[in-house]
Order: C-alpha cells, then structure tokens, then sequence
C-alpha cells in the first residue's frame, strides 16, 4: 500500500502518528459509550434496540478492536499506511452493524459514519479515503435495503438514506481536498523554514568571518549578535557576560546616546587614550515604530592601511622597475663623481658641484632602497630583547650627516623591560624617527637633542616608547597624513619613511602613533608594544 504524500520528515511523521493516536482515543471512547449503554440498561432508551444480542456483540467486538488499534499505534510506529486505513473499514462494518441493530437509518448511529469519513481523509486523504467512504454509502443502501426487504422499514425512507450517503461522500471529498492542500502547504512551510534555517546559518557564519564588528541590538537595547571581529574590537575578550548596552565599555555607551539624540549615522570612538580609533555607524532596524539597532565597527587604521595598500599595489611594480633601471645609470654617475672628487686640479667651485652630485645620488640612492623594501617586505624575524640596553647600544652607534654631536636623552622606569621584535626592523624605525627629530631639531635651535622616554602602561600592561624632540613640531592637518606614503613637507623628501616605518612597526605587532603635543613644542612619536609582550 502506497500512501497519498510521501512522508520525508521526522516532524510531519511525528505529526502524523500523533492525529492518529488521538483518532485511536476518539474510536476507543466511541467504543466505550456503546458498551456502557449495555452496563447500564440504557440501550433500549437510546436506540430502541431491535436485535440486542448482536449489538451486544458488535459493541464488544468493536471496543476490543479499538483498543488494539490505540495500544498499536502508541508502541509500534510502524507501517502508518496500514494502521491509518484497514481500521477504518473496519468502523465502517461495525457502525453498519450497530446502525443495523438499532432500527437502521432512524437510529442516528449513521451519523458517525460522517466522522469516520472526515478521519479518514485527514489522516489518508487520498484514493483509499474516498473508497472508505463510498463503501459506507454503499453498505448503508444495502443494510436499508435489507430492512426494507424484512419489512423493518417502509420506502420512503430511502430518502434519508440517500442524504446521508451523498452527505458521507461529500464530506469526504471536501476533506480530501482541504487536507491535501493542508500538506502542501505543511510542506512548503517546512521548506522554507529549513532555506531560512539555512540562510541564517550561513548568514551567521559570513557575520562571523567579518573582519568590521556586528552588533545587533533589540528595542530595549539587549544584544542579539555580536561576532567576534566586533568583540576584538571592543576589547571584550576578557569579559564573557555582554548581554545589554550597559556591559559594554562606558565610551561605546555613550556615542550610542549621542546617536540616539543627533541621529548621526557615522560616530568615530576611541576606547583608551592612544588606542586604535572606530567608526561607529548606527542603523535603525525596521519600519515605522523601531525594532532595533544595527551597529556597523571599523577600524579606521586599517581602512586606512588597506587604501595605501591598493595604492602602492597598482604603483609597486611601476616603481620597482623603475628603481631598478634608475641605479645602473645612478652608480655610474656617482662613481664618475667620486673619481672625479679625487681629481687635484679641481678648483674649489668646481669641488662644490661634485660634493653637490654626490650628495644628490645619495639622497635618489635612498628613494631607490626605500621603493624597493616596499615592493619586496619580509616578515619579522621578532626575538626577545631587552629594550634599555639595546636602546642604549643604539644611542652609540647612531649618526645623523650634517648635525654633529647629537644629544639624546634615555629615560626609563625599569631596566629589565622586555619585548619581542625584529631586532634589524626596530633599528630602522627608530633611525627614522630620531633623524626627523633630530634634523628638526637643530633646525630650530642650531643643536640637536632628543629623549628617548621608556615606561609601562599599567592598565592595560602595555611598554610604551616616545620619541621627543623639541623642533617646530607637527600641525593638526599635517598630523592627519603623515602616515601616508609619498606625503611629504619638503621638496626634497620622499614621503616613505614614516610610512615604512609604520608598516614595519605593524609587521611587529607594534602600534606607532604620533601624539599630540598641544601643551608644549615639538613633536612626539610613540611606539606601543602591546598586551602580552609587557614581559619583566
């Protein structure tokens, strides 16, 4: 036996064998109102019994039946198609035989061929359903017919007979056909439950992979999603419990009120002094009366890092050919320059404009280095180094051309200060820093000084590293691009060492930011070592 719809699913199953365990318990209290009627002397007043010993019979037969169709289908699920069928003609036999028992048609015990029918369809709907049903219309015309033959009945009762019959067959084609479009609908509900089950799955998965923070916030400001971008972010791998806008850092709270009260969609925010900046944009979630709150969290720097990389990207090879066809005819000039230089019948003016070349294929030969240690970086080989001392050593051997005697002043709070870096990378940050400063520096006093000031942060544990000098210092505009490759303030400037000095302080796991020195002159430059390599 084939049933109507195929049944996939452990639910619609499930669904299933519960509508036919609950039509079981209606048979079984059916049965029992039959058999209640015999205790208790009652049939007689109900139906006015005209063969007792067979409704005796067909009442217990049909109570017993009822129940082993219940217990069935409570402890063996199995073959639904049989037990939601083959109990069916066998109600249809036993109300035929109870109707039979009690007078016929006029009984009223035929109605409940009307339920039967209904069941049927819901349970089965299909070609065994509407057999079922005109079986009972058959047999009640021929259960009349029998009366009318026997004389139990007259003639112009077929009327009620041929009503009941078109009233069993039309409910159950009614039935068949709502119960049929119920499923198909069941099923295509079920359908697109498992695609919206599946999209947020793979929504959920793509919003975890972000590298911009998510959070989603509900009307009363509760937190429906945060992946984990937004919680590094935010700095909240250290507190597991963030459930509402009130666990969040007291700074997110209130750009969140400054957005609820401006409506600004884009707010930058910046968690700790020195610390990375964000940009926050805010979208209100549903239409009319609000739902909730979508928050968008970028990480300015690494915008911004991104932009420059796809700039030197699309320059990068351009500029790493071009510095190599540079230094073959550059070398020869600076050879011939130096030959030249050691010539003994230069006259002095002569004398300058070769030291003038020199100084000009130096300064191209230093653009050059520069392009090409941006088309061609390696990764850090970072070991530990005890930062004072090795800044001391580093303070001997530098030396600026053109200033002197530099003075550099090293400060720190403890000796023993540890960090994991590239030993070779720091060198030439650091380089690049205090010849800026420096040059500077003596620019504006006619002697170069500097402090080199090392100390660490206690919350959060970080070593921090300044680099002071005391020149013209660095204007807010100015400050905003220095950063920026090729951005420079003087005409003989190539606008890449603060830049590769970034890049290479990032390639260590180390923030270099320039801070800003409002209060007093010149400029300050600070390398941050992070979380985790505050080792002592």
């Amino acid at each position: 036996m084939t049933p109507a719809i195929p049944f996939q699913r452990s639910d619609l199953q499930a669904y299933l064998w519960q509508s036919l365990q609950l039509f079981n318990l209606y048979r079984i209290i059916l049965a029992i109102g039959f058999v209640s009627l015999i205790k208790f002397n009652l049939d007689a007043q109900f139906f006015g019994i005209v063969d007792r010993s067979l409704y005796q019979q067909a009442s217990l037969f049909y109570f017993c039946a009822s129940l082993v169709f219940l217990v069935c289908s409570l402890l063996f699920k199995r073959s639904y198609d049989w037990q939601a069928n083959v109990p069916i003609f066998i109600d249809v036999v036993a109300l035929i035989v109870l109707m039979h028992a009690t007078g016929g048609v006029i009984s009223g015990v035929g109605i409940l061929l009307i339920v039967i029918a209904a069941g049927h369809s819901l349970l089965f709907p299909g070609k065994y359903s509407l057999l079922s049903a005109a079986s009972a219309a058959i047999l009640l015309f021929y259960e009349h017919s029998y009366n009318l033959l026997t004389e139990k009945v007259t003639i112009n009762t077929y009327t009620q007979v041929g009503l009941l019959g078109c009233a069993i067959l039309v409910t159950s084609i009614v039935t068949n056909i709502l119960s049929l479009r119920a499923r198909r609908n069941q099923q295509l509900v079920e359908s697109q439950a498992q695609q919206l089950a599946t999209s947020q799955q793979l929504n959920a998965h793509i919003i975890s992979a972000m590298h911009d923070g998510v959070l989603v916030f509900d009307q009363r400001y509760h937190i429906r999603l945060i992946n984990v971008a937004a919680r590094t972010l935010l700095e909240l791998q250290d507190f597991p419990k963030h459930d509402t806008l009130y666990d969040l850092p007291v700074t997110f709270q209130q750009c969140f009120a400054k957005w609820l009260k401006e409506q600004k969609n884009s707010i930058i925010l910046q968690l700790r002094p020195g610390g990375p900046e964000l940009r926050l944009n805010f979208y209100p979630l549903g239409k009319g009366l609000p739902s909730g709150t979508l928050v968008f969290l970028n990480d300015i720097e690494s915008e911004t890092r991104r932009a420059q990389d796809l700039k030197l990207a699309s320059l990068g090879h351009l500029t790493a050919n071009i510095a190599h066809e540079l230094r073959n005819p550059l070398g020869t000039v600076s050879h011939a320059a130096q030959l030249l230089a050691e010539s003994q019948m230069l006259i002095p003016e002569d004398q300058q404009l070769v030291n003038m070349i020199k100084q000009h294929c130096n300064r191209m030969n230093t653009v050059i280095q520069n392009v090409l240690s941006l088309s061609g970086r390696k990764p850090a080989r970072t070991e530990k180094i005890a930062l004072v001392p090795w800044l001391q050593q580093f303070i001997k051997d530098l030396s600026i051309q053109n200033i002197g005697a530099p003075k550099i002043t090293l400060t720190a709070d403890k000796n023993d200060l540890q960090v994991n870096v590239d030993p070779s990378q720091l060198t030439q940050i650091l380089i690049n820093l205090c010849e800026n400063g420096l040059r500077y520096s003596f620019k504006k006093h006619g002697q170069a000084s500097l402090i080199l000031r090392v100390f660490l942060s206690e919350s959060p544990p970080m070593i921090i590293l300044d680099v002071i000098d005391d020149g013209e210092g660095i204007s807010t505009e100015v400050a905003k691009h220095i950063f920026e490759p090729f951005f420079s303030t003087e005409n003989n400037g190539s606008g890449l060492g603060l830049y590769i000095a970034k890049e290479l302080s990032q390639m260590n796991g180390t923030r270099l930011d320039y801070v800003s020195t409002h209060h007093q002159d010149g400029s300050q430059f600070r390398l941050t070592f992070p979380k985790g390599e505050a080792n002592t």
